[in-house]
């Protein structure tokens, strides 16, 4: 699946490099460069296949990407897609079907139950309680430096 996955990748960046032409990429910011590719790339049914697109997105333009993405399934019918991601916002979108890769096995798993909209969750309604207890005794992240 990765295979074809990196493959389709590749191939859809040539295109983007020649259908975008226009786009001057130098102009404007990753994210801005990215919905565009995305708002040209969604005009067909496809199955479209995308990694963490939230990675460049803001979370106004991740708000923005779930109007593409609901307009894009209402006008191409058979449009289909896969996207893995960990936002709270992407993963919410209205009767998304929500599978699991933790604990060894994939799993159908409901929003409220994601680890990432709990945290989410915890860190904006509790937010200075949330990083004292964090900061206060952080995790230590290279456990063999002093």
């Amino acid at each position: 699946m990765l295979e074809a996955f990196v493959a389709a990748t590749y191939v859809d960046n040539v295109a983007v490099s020649n259908s975008y032409s226009r786009l001057d990429v130098h102009e404007h910011s990753h994210g801005e460069t990215f919905f565009t590719v995305l708002e040209q790339k969604f005009q067909c049914n496809r199955l479209f296949l995308l990694d963490e697109p939230e990675a460049a997105l803001s979370p106004q333009r991740e708000l923005a990407f779930l109007v593409l993405l609901h307009d894009t399934l209402h006008k191409h019918k058979d449009a289909q897609f896969i996207i893995s991601g960990h936002s709270p916002l992407l993963l919410g979108y209205p009767e998304a079907q929500i599978l699991s890769f933790d604990g060894g096995k994939i799993h159908e798993i409901e929003y409220e139950d994601l680890q990432c909209v709990q945290i989410a969750r915890r860190f904006l309604n509790h937010r200075q309680n949330f990083l004292q207890q964090l900061l206060n005794d952080p995790p230590r992240l290279f456990p063999n430096e002093e």
